[in-house]
C-alpha cells in the first residue's frame, strides 16, 4: 500500500536580519551575506498510511507549526521532498476566509466553495453541522459575536463533515466544554477507524495519547524520538523538567540506616537475588529512557499469593517489587507506575509521592526495593504498564518529575472476571462509592391544604 503522505530529508531555513536595510540589499543582491540562517526543520523524514493518526509534540520553538505549515504549502522547504496523497484540509484553512460581518451558517458556504466544494455538498451536510457545533441561535447571527471557542467549533465541525482524505489539526480539540470536547475525539476516531489519515500537533499528551498510534517528538527542528505514542509522550515529559538538586526545606531527615543494601525486608518481600531471578526487565523487549542518575536495575510482579505472573481478577492486588541504583547523588527519589488500557489511555498512574510516602536519599552506587502494590478496580482487558523512577522537578509543579529512567511497554497485564457473576462496576475503572436509601416522609395534611391554593391566595 502507497503511504499517503511521504517525508524525505525536509528541511526549513530562515534568514534572521539584524536591520531592516540587510534585508533589501540582500534582495538586490548586493555585497556579502547579511543575514544568520536559522534552521527550524532538520532532515525530517517519515510516511504514513491510510488510517493512521500521527502525533507531533515537542516544546514551543521545535518546529512544529513550519511542518504542517510546508504540508499544507503555506511554506516551501529548503531541502527535502514531501509529498501527500488526498485532499488535505487543516484546521487553520477553514477559519480563513471567515467574514466577520456573515452568520455562520453563510460563512461556512462561502468556506467550502473557496475550499473547492460544491454548494450542494455543504447544503445537504448543514443540519448535521448546525447539530455538531451546538451553536444555538448564534449560528444565524454575525460571528463578530462569536467567542474564539464558538469560532473554532464553527470551523471544526464543518472540517469534519466534509470528508477530506487527510486531516491536519492543531490544538483544536481543547476547545468548548467537556461535552464538546468528548464528542468531538469520538467523531476524530470515527474518521481515523473509517480511513482518514491524522497528524495532530498538540500540547495535550493525554490526547496525543488517545488519539495517535504514533508519535514524532520534535526537539530544536530535529527528530529525537519516531514510534509509540506512549513512549514519545515519556520521552518528551522527561526531558523537559529540571532536576531539583536541593532537598525539600520542609520535610524531616530520613534516617539512612534504615534503608541502605542490609535494611530489614518488609514481611513478604523479596529478595534482590529473587527479584533478579524473576526480571521482567531483561526480556529483549526493554524500551527504557531517562538521565539515568537512578536506575532500575531489576523488576517483577507477584500476585497475592507470592506467585509470579501477570493474571489478575478484577479488584485484586499485584505487587511490582522495584530495584532502583543510584549512580549519583539522589535527593528524595520517586518510583511509580503507568498504567494503560489496550486504546493506550492512561488508566492510572502514581508513585511514592503521590502515595505521601517518602523514599530516602541515595548516594551513588545505593540500592533501594521499592515494592508498589496495585489494586486492579478496573475493567477486564488487558493493558501494558511502565515503571519509572525520577526527583522531584525545579519547574512544573508538584506533579512534574525529572526523569531518570523509565521503561515503557511491560506486560500485558490480563485482568480477568467470572463471565457468570454479576460484574462489581462497568466503565474503565472503579470508583469508590456510597449508597444508601430511605422512605419519605409522608406529607402532611397542612402542608397539602397549603399546596391546594394558588400563589396569591390569603391563608387565614
Amino acid at each position: 500500500m502507497e503511504p499517503v503522505i511521504s517525508v524525505k530529508g525536509l528541511c526549513k531555513a530562515f534568514k534572521i536580519y539584524s536591520n531592516p536595510w540587510h534585508r533589501a540589499l540582500d534582495w538586490m543582491a548586493i555585497g556579502e551575506k547579511r543575514f544568520e540562517e536559522f534552521w527550524a526543520l532538520k532532515d525530517i523524514s517519515f510516511e504514513m498510511r491510510r488510517g493512521e493518526c500521527l502525533g507531533v509534540i515537542g516544546p514551543n520553538g521545535a518546529g512544529k507549526t513550519t511542518l504542517l505549515k510546508i504540508l499544507t504549502g503555506v511554506l516551501d522547504p529548503t531541502a527535502g521532498v514531501f509529498q501527500v496523497r488526498g485532499k488535505v484540509l487543516s484546521l487553520l484553512e477553514l477559519g480563513t476566509g471567515f467574514n466577520v460581518e456573515l452568520t455562520g451558517r453563510q460563512n461556512l458556504i462561502n468556506s467550502a466553495c473557496l475550499l473547492g466544494f460544491e454548494g450542494r455538498l455543504i447544503e445537504e451536510r448543514m443540519p448535521q453541522i448546525e447539530s455538531f457545533a451546538e451553536l444555538g441561535d448564534f449560528f444565524d447571527r454575525p460571528i463578530k459575536l462569536y467567542s474564539s471557542g464558538m469560532y473554532v467549533r464553527l470551523a471544526f465541525s464543518m472540517f469534519v463533515f466534509m470528508e477530506p482524505e487527510v486531516l491536519i489539526i492543531d490544538e483544536a480539540l481543547s476547545v468548548g466544554d467537556i461535552f464538546f470536547q468528548q464528542k468531538s475525539f469520538c467523531k476524530m476516531r470515527e474518521m481515523i477507524s473509517g480511513g482518514n489519515t491524522c497528524i495532530f500537533v498538540s500540547h495535550d499528551m493525554a490526547a496525543v495519547q488517545y488519539l495517535c498510534q504514533r508519535a514524532i517528538l520534535l526537539r530544536h527542528g530535529a527528530i529525537e524520538f519516531c514510534g509509540d505514542a506512549v513512549e514519545a509522550v515519556s520521552r518528551y515529559y522527561g526531558a523537559t523538567g529540571l532536576r531539583n538538586i536541593c532537598p525539600p526545606q520542609s520535610e524531616a531527615p530520613f534516617d539512612r540506616a534504615e534503608s541502605g543494601p542490609d535494611a530489614p525486608n518488609p514481611d513478604g518481600g523479596l529478595k534482590p537475588a529473587e527479584i533478579m531471578a524473576r526480571n521482567i526487565l531483561g526480556n529483549g523487549r526493554r524500551h527504557n529512557h531517562g538521565a539515568g542518575g537512578l536506575l532500575l536495575i531489576g523488576a517483577c510482579v507477584t500476585d497475592c499469593s507470592g506467585q509470579s505472573g501477570m493474571n489478575v481478577s478484577m479488584l485484586e492486588r499485584l505487587s511490582f517489587h522495584i530495584i532502583v541504583r543510584a549512580t549519583s547523588e539522589i535527593i528524595d527519589p520517586n518510583c511509580g507506575i503507568h498504567l494503560y488500557d489496550r486504546l493506550g489511555n492512561l488508566v492510572f498512574a502514581g508513585g511514592a509521592r503521590q502515595s505521601g510516602h517518602r523514599l530516602p536519599d541515595l548516594s551513588p552506587g545505593q540500592e533501594l526495593v521499592v515494592v508498589l502494590t496495585v489494586q486492579f478496580n478496573v475493567q477486564p482487558g488487558e493493558y501494558t504498564f511502565s515503571l519509572g523512577a525520577a526527583e522531584p522537578s525545579a519547574v512544573g509543579g508538584p506533579n512534574a518529575g525529572f526523569l531518570h529512567d523509565r521503561h515503557e511497554l511491560l506486560g500485558p497485564i490480563v485482568v480477568t472476571a467470572d463471565p457468570d457473576k454479576l460484574l462489581p462496576f462497568y466503565g474503565i475503572t472503579r470508583l469508590p462509592m456510597a449508597l444508601s436509601h430511605y422512605r419519605p416522609v409522608e406529607m402532611s395534611p397542612s402542608l397539602e391544604n397549603l399546596d391546594s391554593k394558588g400563589p396569591c391566595e390569603s391563608r387565614a
